[in-house]
């Protein structure tokens, strides 16, 4: 289940580019809350962490463009069911986050 935050626009784009993913993997009894905030500071668009065994919070960049935003929520996304396989070391995380992140946005893309 997706629970989000900011304004409705945002709201409508992560609600749908969460259930495009979890059409396309299995989310089945995770909650995912998406937590829009300012993260200029931080450096980056985004990040995920897991508060509990099936709850997880994407924090992301208020201020993105709409393919910015789609890249950077897929990007999570993929850290969560990555998280739910059990691949915990950082570097392949980021490796195999970043490969995916543009094939999903395409396929999203096409599916849209």
């Amino acid at each position: 289940m997706l629970y989000t935050s900011g304004t409705k626009q945002k709201k409508q784009l992560a609600s749908q580019v969460f259930d495009w993913f979890a059409s396309q993997t299995d989310l089945a009894n995770v909650n995912v809350e998406v937590f829009h905030t300012n993260l200029v500071n931080d450096g980056v668009f985004g990040w995920c962490e897991q508060s509990d065994d099936d709850e997880f919070l994407i924090s992301i960049h208020n201020n993105l463009s709409v393919s910015d935003y789609i890249i950077t929520l897929l990007h999570e996304l993929v850290h969560v069911t990555q998280t739910l396989r059990g691949m915990f070391d950082d570097e392949e995380r980021e490796q195999e986050a970043h490969e995916l992140e543009h094939t999903l946005f395409v396929k999203y893309c096409l599916g849209n």
